[in-house]
Parts: C-alpha cells; structure tokens; sequence
C-alpha cells in the first residue's frame, strides 16, 4: 500500500471501480471476448418476422400452385412419386397398336393414354401404374387433370377413371358422339336422339343424371364442360336445302332452357374448351370463337385469311394456341397465343408445319417432319431437335421437357441439353 521514495512515503492514490470503461483502458482482446445482451422482446419480435416471412412465401406459394395443390395432385404425387416403384424411364413402346393423337395427355410429368385395346397411365419415371382393357372399338379419350372419360365413338358404352382405377362404367341412352369431364368429376355427353337430331345429359360426380336437353335443329358434335361442371356449350351442325349450318347452345345445367343460342352459317366447329370458368374456346375451320358466360358474348378470332392448321387448349394458364400457314399448304406457321378474352400474348413467325401443337406457360412447341421446335415467350427459338421415327403428337409437361408420341412409343425430350441428332428418347 506504501512505497517508499527517496526517503519519503508516498500513499497510492485510490482509483474507484468504474462502471463505464473507455478504450483507452481496456485491452482490444477483452473488447472481442466481451458480449451484448439482446432483450428477449427483441428475440420474440425477430423469430415473429421470420415465421410471418415464411408464411406468406408458402402463401403466395401456394396461390401460384394452387391449381396443383389439390387432394387428388398431392395423392397421385405420394403414392406414384415418392413411393411407387420407379420405371426406367423413357422411350416407352405403347400398349396396344395404335394411340391416336387426341388420346394422350400429361400431367404434372404423369403420362396417361387409351390404346386401342388399354388405358394405360405412367408415372413420372416411366412407371406403369395402370393398365386396364378397353372394349371400344373407337376409344376416345377426354382428360381433365386426374380424371378421365373413355367412350366408343359411335357405341354407348363408356367408363371414368382416375389416375389408378376405374371409378364407374356405364351405359348411355343412346350413340355417343361427344362428351367432356370436369376437374371434380361432372361430366356430359352428347348421343344419338330419341326422336331429335341429339340429346345432351349431364351427371354428377356420383354418376347421378342432373340435366337432359334435346336438340330438335341441330346434330351436336363437340361438348365442352364448365370447369366446375355447372354447364356446358354444345356444337353442331345441319343442313338447310344444301348449305350447312352451325347452332352453338350456351347450357347452364340448372336451368330447363339454353342461356344463349347462335348460328354461324357454314363454319365448321372442329372442337372446344372451357380455358377458364367463364371463357369457352370454340375451334372453327375458318374462324374461332370465344364465347364470355359472364358477359353473355360471343367473339370471332379471326384467321386473317390463312387456313388452320393446328391448335390446342392450356387450360392450367387460360390461353389458347392456333397455328395458321401464311403459304396455305399448312407450312410457314404463325404460332398464336391468345389469351381468354382473344388477345394475342404470343407470335412466333416460323417457317415450318405443325402436324402437332402443345403450349405451356407461355411456350409453344410444333412438330414438322420428325423435328420438334419449342419457342419462348418472346416467340424466338428456343430448342430444336429430332423427335424420332414416326412422331405424331407433342406435349409440353414444363419448361423443360416435352413428350412425343410416335405410331410405336413414347418419348420424352429433355430441353434444356443441347439440340442433337439423337436427341429423342434421352
């Protein structure tokens, strides 16, 4: 406590402790090692906004999906995909002889057809997970998402399936020459009339009839079914002294008579779909049309004077797609999108055919001669390459792949490898 000093005491000088410490008298090492409390206010508030951050990511995640994110996606996904036996992938020869080019479809990367002799349905691997016989001399397959109507064109009988199994097969009242299923399992068709030119009925999910409409003026060709299967509009065709006639009936199935009714004089109604719950696309030979229930309106897409030579429906996005020749001998294509109120999203001026159409968010695919296009969102090339011997039909499954059915097999197209010669069934 005392030192001594040439003969003298000198007494320390007393420094308190001090409550605050400045950097000039702490070392840099005790600086580092020296830690700040957080309030645990300020932790709760940090993990709230972490949580509220990832709930409205899954939020606008599941808006975005939200046409995939139904019971029946997630079921097929978890049984198939995560634990079904995987396949060995693609090219795939096809059941049966022959596939015509509207009896497949793909889902979600699910393949589904009807052969002439099965209904088959794959996984995304290649995986064969249904096989059923068909009895139809003329199977026509109708696909809305995991639901599948299968009739004879020209017989009366008929079954639905879902991706594994068939939920009911029945009989119609007469010849059926048209018919569609919704999402949710409604569905309708149009047969031979009992004393009219046709008759239309619909059915519940529970395979209950809940409508029937006779049509005394026209023979009904092509039924497109309401998304949520409320109603329908029906096409078809007649003939006055000679010159053919197309009648459209606009159906609600809980009202006795039509909504709305036009004639288009000799335009052929080739096919339709509802792309949204309130817009129905109606593929003429000269003209199509987009008929709006919620403004009772009926409106021409006009070709511009050159021939139709392809299209198809993207119901998942509400667009549509026409491929038209400027040379008309179905070669030099314009591929059109058309958004539900007819407006034109994308053109992809091409110098080649399209024995098959496919769209996918915005991308559009062709087949020409065994070789597949795909162009982008701007309408420039995006991918080419050959699609194999005997390619008649492509489907878009996403951005990145396509599949093709050819007369044997089925193929699938990885697009985003670089175009090669042997490209098709990689």
């Amino acid at each position: 406590m005392f030192k001594k000093i040439k003969g003298r005491i000198k007494k320390e000088k007393y420094i308190p402790k001090r409550t605050v410490i400045s950097y000039e008298d702490m070392p840099l090492d005790d600086y580092e090692q020296e830690k700040t409390e957080i309030s645990p206010n300020v932790i709760r508030k940090i993990i709230f906004a972490v949580l509220g951050a990832a709930l409205l990511a899954l939020i606008v995640f599941a808006f975005v999906n939200r046409e995939k994110l139904t019971w029946s996606n997630i079921n097929v996904w978890w049984k198939y995909e995560m634990m079904g036996t995987k396949g060995n992938g693609y090219p795939l020869n096809i059941v049966g002889s022959e596939v015509e080019s509207g009896n497949i479809a793909v889902h979600q990367g699910r393949i589904a057809y009807a052969s002439d002799t099965s209904f088959v349905t794959l996984n995304s691997t290649g995986g064969e997970v249904c096989n059923l016989q068909l009895r139809h001399t003329h199977p026509v397959m109708k696909a809305s998402d995991n639901r599948y109507l299968i009739f004879g064109l020209g017989e009366t009988n008929y079954q639905l399936q879902t991706f594994d199994d068939t939920i009911f097969s029945g009989s119609a009242d007469g010849s059926i020459f048209a018919a569609d299923i919704a999402q949710n399992g409604k569905y309708c068709m149009a047969v031979e009339g009992n004393g009219f030119y046709s008759e239309l009925y619909a059915y519940d999910r529970d395979n209950n009839r809940v409508f029937k409409y006779s049509f005394a003026e026209y023979y009904i060709n092509s039924v497109a079914i309401k998304l949520n299967g409320s109603g329908c509009i029906a096409s078809g065709i007649s003939n006055n002294n000679g010159e053919i006639k197309t009648g459209i009936y606009v159906l609600d199935f809980s009202k006795e008579e039509p909504v709305a009714k036009y004639e288009l004089g000799g335009n052929y109604i080739i096919d339709s779909k509802f792309i949204s719950n309130n817009r129905a696309v109606l593929i003429g030979d000269s003209a199509s049309y987009i008929y709006k229930t919620d403004e009772d309106v009926l409106e021409l897409v006009d070709y511009g004077g050159m021939p139709l030579t392809n299209y198809c429906f993207a119901p998942s996005v509400g667009t549509f797609s026409l491929a038209l020749s400027k040379s008309g001998d179905g070669r030099s294509c314009n591929l059109i999108t058309y958004d539900d109120n007819g407006a034109v999203r994308i053109t992809a001026d091409t110098d080649v055919g399209s024995e098959s159409l496919s769209s996918y968010n915005g991308m559009t695919a062709t087949l020409d001669n065994n070789t597949l296009y795909v162009f982008d969102r701007e309408g420039n090339l995006h991918y080419t390459g050959n699609a194999g011997a005997g390619a008649k039909r492509v489907l878009l499954s996403s951005e990145k792949e396509a599949f093709i059915l050819s007369v044997n097999q089925i193929r699938k197209i990885d697009l985003t490898r670089s175009s090669t010669a042997d490209s098709a069934g990689e």
